[in-house]
């Protein structure tokens, strides 16, 4: 590791995070992971009929041939787990390669307590991460010369976005968009629904957003013409059965007291992540309407349209009916958003 790259990495959105992984879960292993060239070696030499596929530049695992699952698991046990690929090994981290280094967590997984959300009011606030240090350490294995090249791209892009968009006069800096946003909050409005539809099925089960609720495989949301389908998978790949179809709400749902605080919580959490500003100002490049606040702001809004809607959906179709959405359904319907949101195109890269 350089002198350079030795400070790197930004832990801050780690605060207050308590983390234990739950046995017989394996959300993380619906997933097709990054392989580097030297881990699909070794994987080959445990499993020499694992299968690739090629996207660009980068390799990945494939999943198991009806989809969803990785093709390596064998009912909630990963056959390769020696020598698995790197986002295997630091899941729920990951790490986001913008104007520095941050380590970035997935609020999907369920040995994540999301208890830390109500009441959330930013990293000075909150107490020291429990439970990631291997993932932290394996994050920061990774870190290497690399890394410095791949800042000062990611650097560059910024600049040239940051100048395209000053010019038009709608340039704000970040510090001051957190600022400006911890203290005015936006919250959903009732025209914010229904937010954009999950996924189809037919596009890949690898694609679907995903919740785990202690049946043999997750729960993945996917849309039909008729509304949102809830669908349940099997560990060995493909679907099991199909739990319900239910139209997301029209407008803002009525939510209780702590179903508000933790949304609130999630959208403070959201400013703290570099990548929320790399969503936005990669947007704006292409759209010359409002300054960084409004885009962020419209953006936060979305973020927790969807987390609302998923979690009204779940419990219409978990529950059976939708009353006050609690802070419980809250927590469900982060979990269906959040390493979604997570895997959407930015300026900066995943490590």
């Amino acid at each position: 590791m350089s002198s350079r790259t030795q400070h790197l990495l930004d832990t801050s959105p780690l605060a207050g995070l308590r983390y234990a992984c739950r046995p017989d879960c394996g959300l993380c292993c619906y997933a097709e992971p990054l392989v580097a060239p030297s881990e699909k070696q070794s994987l080959l030499r445990i499993v020499p009929e694992a299968k690739f596929i090629t996207r660009g530049r980068f390799e990945f695992l494939r999943s198991s041939p009806e989809g969803g699952a990785c093709q390596l698991l064998d009912g909630h046990r990963c056959t390769a787990h020696g020598v698995r690929p790197a986002p295997c090994r630091e899941y729920p981290l990951s790490g986001y390669v913008g104007t520095r280094l941050q380590a970035v967590a997935a609020l999907t997984c369920p040995g994540i307590d999301l208890a830390f959300l109500d009441g959330y009011g930013g990293p000075e606030t909150a107490s020291p991460p429990q439970g990631l240090d291997a993932a932290l350490a394996g994050l920061r294995a990774r870190i290497s010369g690399s890394v410095d090249r791949r800042l000062e791209e990611s650097r560059r892009r910024r600049r040239q976005i940051s100048r395209a968009v000053a010019r038009d006069g709608r340039w704000v800096e970040e510090a001051e968009v957190r600022r400006q946003l911890q203290e005015e909050l936006p919250v959903p409005r009732n025209d914010d629904f229904p937010p954009g539809a999950p996924p189809s099925q037919e596009e890949g089960l690898e694609l679907l957003p995903l919740v785990f609720d202690a049946r043999e495989g997750p729960l993945a949301l996917a849309a039909r013409p008729e509304g949102w389908e809830l669908l349940e998978l099997r560990p060995r790949g493909g679907v099991e059965k199909s739990l319900g179809v239910a139209l997301p709400p029209e407008r803002l749902p009525v939510l209780s007291e702590a179903a508000w605080r933790i949304l609130a919580g999630y959208l403070r959490y959201w400013l703290e992540r570099d990548q929320l500003f790399g969503i936005v100002h990669l947007e704006m490049a292409e759209n010359r309407r409002g300054d960084v606040t409004d885009c962020v702001a419209a953006e936060l809004r979305q973020i927790a349209a969807i987390a609302v809607s998923r979690a009204y959906v779940l419990a219409s179709l978990c529950r059976g009916s939708v009353g006050p959405l609690s802070g419980t359904d809250l927590h469900q319907g982060i979990r269906a958003t959040d390493q979604d949101l997570l895997d959407r195109q930015a300026w900066g890269t995943r490590l």
